[in-house]
């Protein structure tokens, strides 16, 4: 079989087939049990395939095709800020993902843990309540999952915080832009600093990345 699964090193794929056929894509996440994979294009671009979908591809190749690409503008894509943060940091797309819009900076993505941070959303009932996002609507909002289990339409990013895990190993999304998307475990988390270290579950780099480059993933994972 030409596709890929968990026994080989997850290094770049290259895609056999669609619009997309012969680029050599950087794979994100992978996942066995929906059988598909989020992949980093060479212009930037976040998709999502299945693992059939590609072969094992070149890093050299991949660079080469990225230095060529045109990537899209860093402006489109702002990140959520935590209290205490005044940084703002760019990220893209992918499906389940709020999707490219030119005039509103959307960064919402399904399977994220998150904090509803506004007193006057549905009166306050979910004020510092932690929710899992389940769907995107729009690029601005998204439906969510409470912690009983209760669905809650229409929730705006606007009122949306990440939230970071306490334990050591677990894991999470990153959303700075040399990482986006990535998934990676954490290793160590500074209050003080207000960052995290994380190790990235393809590539094994160590990152050092802020509160508001991070969140907590609650997704399929191949470790």
């Amino acid at each position: 079989s030409s596709g890929i699964n968990a026994e080989w090193p997850l290094r770049p794929g290259e895609i056999i087939g669609g619009n997309d056929k012969g680029k050599h894509s950087k794979v994100l996440s992978l996942s066995l049990e929906t059988s598909r994979c989020i992949l980093r294009l060479p212009s930037d671009e976040i998709v999502d395939v299945a693992i059939i979908g590609i072969k094992k591809g070149s890093r050299e190749e991949y660079f080469k095709q990225r230095d060529s690409a045109e990537c899209p503008a860093d402006d489109l894509f702002a990140l959520p800020v935590h209290k205490g943060s005044s940084d703002n940091k760019n990220k893209t797309v992918t499906p389940g993902v709020a999707p490219i819009s030119k005039k509103k900076k959307a960064w919402l993505h399904r399977d994220l843990k998150v904090r509803i941070v506004s007193e006057d959303f549905l009166n306050g009932r979910y004020y510092c309540k932690k929710v899992d996002i389940v769907d995107i609507i729009d690029p601005v909002s998204c439906v969510c999952r409470s912690e009983s289990g209760k669905l809650i339409e229409n929730v705006p990013q606007s009122i949306l915080e990440t939230v970071i895990p306490k334990t050591k190993g677990s894991l999470v999304m990153l959303l700075s832009k040399a990482n986006r998307f990535e998934i990676a475990e954490l290793e160590e988390k500074d209050s003080k600093m207000g960052a995290v270290i994380c190790i990235t579950l393809i590539e094994k780099d160590v990152v050092t990345v802020k509160y508001e480059e991070v969140c907590q993933y609650i997704g399929d994972a191949v470790r």
